[in-house]
């Protein structure tokens, strides 16, 4: 994109997001730099699209394996631990906005709280159908093998 943009004297916005973090590059050609002739530092981390929408290598599916286990694991407890051992926890998150946390608080410890082995199969057996079944489904319904699409940029910078 970018050899095509500076060989048709056309600008190029470059930008993209990894977690919480964003890059923007503006490439005018023949007066900045082009985006080719800069080297991203190596990234620590996988984007999270690639990761939930395009796993391709190995080290996805581990990280969203991770993901996961935090997610339904890790978080949960740290949420609920913080709560029981702060006598303060609620004015807290009041105070800090975090409202958000409270909801899950309760959701974990009222209203989907299991009440027994059986429940904690139903609920495993309900994200593995969301997980597996439904999530791939839908992916594979928005974005079948045969489809071609130009990315919007792409579009934009040869229509000009």
């Amino acid at each position: 994109m970018d050899q095509r943009c500076v060989y048709y004297e056309k600008p190029l916005l470059e930008s993209g997001t990894l977690g919480t973090k964003a890059n923007v590059q503006v490439v005018l050609p023949h007066v900045t730099e082009s985006y080719s002739s800069s080297q991203d530092p190596p990234e620590k981390s996988h984007p999270s699209c690639t990761i939930k929408n395009f796993p391709n290598q190995i080290e996805h599916t581990i990280a969203w394996a991770k993901e996961r286990f935090e997610e339904y694991f890790t978080k949960p407890a740290e949420v609920v631990n913080s709560y029981l051992s702060q006598p303060n926890f609620i004015e807290q998150a009041k105070v800090s906005g975090e409202t958000g946390q409270l909801l899950k608080i309760r959701s974990y410890l009222v209203e989907n709280k299991p009440l027994g082995f059986e429940e904690c199969i139903v609920w495993a057996r309900q994200q593995f159908e969301i997980e597996y079944a439904n999530e791939i489904k839908q992916l594979l319904y928005s974005l079948p093998k045969d489809l071609v699409r130009l990315n919007s940029s792409v579009h934009a910078a040869f229509n000009d």
